[in-house]
């Protein structure tokens, strides 16, 4: 994954809780650092979010609260 843009992953269904089922990674410009969403659809507003100083800290908070992979990520094309 690059540093840049807009990245989703659903989260395993067993570790989804809350409703929440996919997780969004976004790159903010303005402080350089990392926002991770949990939303229940990809269509609705978030439930939560968290700021990350780098990419790999919120990559870490993905996996060890939602079990959400670094291979699980992709690009969010609806961002295009």
């Amino acid at each position: 994954m690059s540093d840049s843009g807009r990245y989703i992953a659903e989260i395993p269904a067993p570790r989804r809780r809350e409703g929440i089922s996919w997780l969004v990674l976004e790159r903010e410009e303005s402080s350089g650092g990392w926002t991770l969403l949990g939303h229940r659809t990809l269509g609705e507003g978030s439930e939560f979010d968290s700021w990350h100083q780098t990419r790999d800290q919120a990559e870490r908070e993905a996996a060890s609260l939602w079990g959400v992979t670094a291979s699980s990520w992709r690009p969010d094309l609806r961002a295009v």
